[in-house]
Parts: structure tokens; C-alpha cells; sequence
């Protein structure tokens, strides 16, 4: 296990090698004896860079800079030893930020766990006071998190057990709240959103619902059975014909097709997938005037149908 792993992204910089070296004293007290490739795997470096740097600690210790003062190490035989750096043994102090942070931190853990884990929750708590004690904070820190921790938890579950669960989800294509029963498979991520993807039972195929949209997930009072869905293929993204009348650069973006910007014309018609017919139908009408969706044949009445709906109401008809 890696103990330092900050250190490993960058560690041959002259700021990392220091603080490394700082974490090398009080954790070589407590560890007397320790195989130098343990102690290099440890701190996430190799082992000629742990050879370094307990080179340079042994040439380091008080002012007089004698056999008296200096470091003494041993580590000659592959397993290192320390003496004489009674000041430097206590490991290094945190500051404000930093104990900031692990306050912020440790109050999300707390809120993720169920109130039958009370054991943890003393930890935390006797914890956290100890850390306000340090850089002498008396309120209390609360952060809040953006996802229920509770609903995160529970889906994992669902995933490590292959049971079902009911979810109150918010659909922004279809601006919508709806009641489903889901059987989470796994996790996603991209750069900004964690997503789950499941089977969705209402639509009888896979979709992917993304986490801070739930919002509430409980076992499943219907049960879908994980043989039966792992078996099913995923139902394929339905073809979509679109013609592009203006606002060239605009509709790719939005439609998101490939080709050169050299290609595009008025005019110019795209074969465009989606899973959803919903999707294609908000796009559309975003669109406005510069994108009319040719086929399916019944999207396209769909379509038409809302349009007019939506231009009577304005002429008050």
C-alpha cells in the first residue's frame, strides 16, 4: 500500500523530496527495522530515490554537524534503522487549511453513514473535536454534500447484492419527475458527474441516470432478476434523419455530428442517433426553425402536432 501518494505524482521535486524527508523521520521511529523496498513502496518511490534520500538525512541533524549531532541511520543491509533525531520524531503538524479540509471531509463520511454504524460516528466525532482543538476553531464545520450520501450508499449495495430498487428520478430531457424500478449494474464518470447504469424496468431496456438527479432509492418492492437482465441486449439507438436550414455551427454543436465545418450547407441533411425519441424532440424545438427532422414519419407528426399547439395558445385559439 501506498501510504503517500501525493508524493508519487511528482517525486523527485525539491518541494516533495523535502516534505518526504520530514515523513521519513517520525515514520522510521515508529518502524525500526523496515525492508528498504517495503519502505520505498510505502512512500510510492523507487528504491535508488529512497537510497537518496536517506543519504541526504544522514548527512542532516543539529548545529556542530559532528557524529554527535548528525542523523544516525543504518540502512547499508536493506533494512533501515534510526537514532538520534529525538527532534524530529513527532510527526509534522497540520496546518489551518489542512485541518480545514479534514474537518470538511471527515463531516461528508459522517453524513454518508447509517445510524447503526455508531461506533464510527464517535470515531469521527472524537475525532473532529480534536482537530478543532488543534487550530483552535470553535464552530462547528458542516459540509453539504451535493449527493445523498445515503442514496449513493444504498445503489452500492444494490450493485454488490444484484437487487432491485425503486427511485424517484428527475428527467431533464423530458422535464419530468417519474417513479421507477431499476437494477444498477454499475458506476460511470466522467469529468463533472457520477452516473448509474442500470436496467430500467419501466422501459424495458438499459439507461443511464445520472446521480444527483435521484432523489430517493429504495429496495425494490418488484423484484428484477440479474440472470434475466444480464442476458438482454441493450436496445439499439434509433436513426434520426434531420435537415439544417441556417444556423449551420449552431446545429452541429447541438446535434453533436461529425464532419468537416467545410461540408456544411444550407440545406444540407444528417443521420443522427438517438435512444430516446424525447431527446430528439426537445433538440428540435431548441433548434427553432433552422433544423426540421424528416424521418421517423411519426416523430415528425409528433412534432408538427406540438407546434401547432403551441402556436394556437399564442394567437389565443
Amino acid at each position: 500500500m501506498n501510504w503517500f501518494p501525493s508524493m508519487a505524482k511528482n517525486s523527485t521535486s525539491p518541494l516533495n523530496k523535502a516534505a518526504r524527508m520530514l515523513d521519513l523521520v517520525p515514520y522510521l521511529h515508529a518502524h525500526q527495522g523496515i525492508a528498504l523496498e517495503t519502505l520505498a513502496q510505502n512512500f510510492g518511490v523507487t528504491e535508488s530515490e529512497m537510497n537518496a534520500d536517506l543519504t541526504t538525512l544522514w548527512m542532516c541533524g543539529l548545529p556542530g554537524y559532528t557524529p554527535l549531532e548528525l542523523i544516525d541511520l543504518s540502512f547499508d543491509s536493506g533494512f533501515v534503522t534510526i537514532r538520534n533525531a529525538q527532534t524530529l520524531e513527532n510527526p509534522r503538524s497540520l496546518n489551518k487549511e489542512e485541518a480545514i479540509a479534514l474537518l470538511l471531509g471527515l463531516d461528508l463520511v459522517r453524513s454518508a453513514l447509517s445510524v447503526e454504524r455508531e461506533d464510527l460516528i464517535t470515531k469521527i466525532d472524537q475525532l473532529s473535536q480534536r482537530l478543532r482543538g488543534l487550530i483552535g476553531l470553535q464552530a462547528h464545520l458542516k459540509a453539504e454534500p451535493a449527493i445523498d450520501g445515503s442514496i449513493r450508499s444504498t445503489i452500492t449495495k444494490s450493485i454488490a447484492t444484484g437487487t432491485s430498487l425503486d427511485i424517484r428520478y428527475h428527467s431533464l430531457y423530458a422535464d419530468r419527475i417519474s417513479q421507477r424500478t431499476i437494477l444498477p449494474i454499475e458506476w460511470q464518470n466522467d469529468a463533472f458527474h457520477e452516473y448509474v447504469f442500470a436496467y430500467c424496468d419501466q422501459a424495458q431496456s438499459f439507461r443511464t441516470f445520472r446521480l444527483d438527479r435521484i432523489q430517493y432509492a429504495n429496495e425494490g418492492v418488484k423484484k428484477l432478476k440479474a440472470e434475466k437482465v444480464s442476458k438482454m441486449i441493450e436496445s439499439p439507438a434509433r436513426a434520426y434523419r434531420i435537415r439544417i436550414h441556417s444556423h449551420l455551427r449552431a446545429a452541429r454543436e447541438l446535434f453533436e455530428f461529425e464532419g468537416d465545418d467545410k461540408e456544411l450547407h444550407t440545406g444540407i441533411e444528417k443521420e443522427i442517433s438517438s435512444f430516446t425519441a424525447e431527446w430528439m424532440r426537445r433538440m428540435i424545438f431548441s433548434a427553432g426553425a433552422s433544423v426540421e427532422l424528416l424521418s421517423p414519419e411519426a416523430e415528425r407528426a409528433d412534432i408538427v402536432s406540438s407546434a401547432r399547439a403551441l402556436l394556437a395558445l399564442y394567437e389565443g385559439k
